[in-house]
């Protein structure tokens, strides 16, 4: 066990930039537990995407099991998964069952130490942790659109949590991870970190909207030049998702390779 701090303050900053976005809630109870679980964490915001019930943060059940994380609760966002994710830089699903095409899958760990790594190197970077809909997980496109994915240390013929429980689980080990002493800010000294990005001052990682704006260009000039048939596209855009969460794309790398599909595009 991590021995208490007497001042939570330098971690604040850090875990303001995480987000928890929960995938078509559908008991207002999970989500008022959630953000109990993330008020009590020191995190921010919870984000809920196509929920059955736009109002759901607003029920009467969700509200009892807030029991009082009315910060959190109150300004939780109703969105699409695009929208969720548009600023991040850096995002993880939440499944146990693997895929055939899915980003690089990580333990909780890793995720917690790769995420901290990522937001120690650029101020302006962000985060997003994605969780399922309680009776049917992620999808696979779901999954497609995150970074990387992560699955708990669970028992593998019983692998399921609540909703609710699994967002615990995950915020506490950001907690405890940020607290490690292993972040800029925090309690130990890492200035002698080297800059992401090859040291380049202007080195920026690209957004989710940026690498998906990216992908989707891609996918046009496929169409234009004759190489991808929409009408029999097999798993393209599957292994292109996939190609793109593996290597961390910077927004100049993004803006090179767009600019090559418009000439691409021009010529043809």
């Amino acid at each position: 066990m991590i021995a208490p701090m007497e001042d939570f303050r330098p971690i604040q900053p850090l875990l303001a930039r995480i987000r928890f976005v929960l995938i078509a809630p559908t008991h207002p109870g999970n989500v008022g537990a959630s953000a109990r679980a993330l008020q009590a964490m020191g995190f921010r915001e919870l984000w809920l995407v196509d929920p059955e019930d736009q109002k759901i943060a607003q029920r009467a059940e969700a509200v009892a099991l807030s029991s009082g994380a009315a910060q959190v609760l109150g300004d939780a966002r109703v969105a699409t998964l695009d929208q969720a994710l548009a600023p991040t830089t850096w995002s993880c699903a939440l499944s146990a069952r693997a895929r055939e095409f899915e980003p690089p899958r990580l333990s909780l760990e890793q995720a917690c130490e790769e995420l901290l790594s990522h937001l120690d190197g650029d101020a302006t970077a962000s985060a997003a942790f994605v969780f399922g809909q309680e009776r049917s997980g992620l999808t696979n496109d779901q999954v497609l659109s995150c970074r990387r994915v992560c699955s708990l240390d669970v028992e593998e013929k019983f692998s399921s949590l609540n909703l609710s429980q699994a967002v615990q689980v995950v915020a506490y080990a950001m907690r405890r991870a940020a607290r490690s002493g292993k972040v800029s800010g925090t309690v130990s000294d890492t200035s002698a970190r080297p800059r992401i990005g090859n040291n380049r001052e202007t080195a920026r990682p690209a957004s989710h909207d940026a690498v998906m704006g990216l992908h989707d260009h891609l996918v046009r000039v496929a169409i234009k030049v004759g190489y991808l048939d929409p009408a029999v596209p097999g798993r393209f855009e599957e292994r292109l998702k996939r190609l793109l969460a593996r290597k961390e794309m910077w927004e100049d790398e993004v803006q090179m390779l767009r600019g090559l599909c418009t000439e691409i595009e021009r010529r043809s």
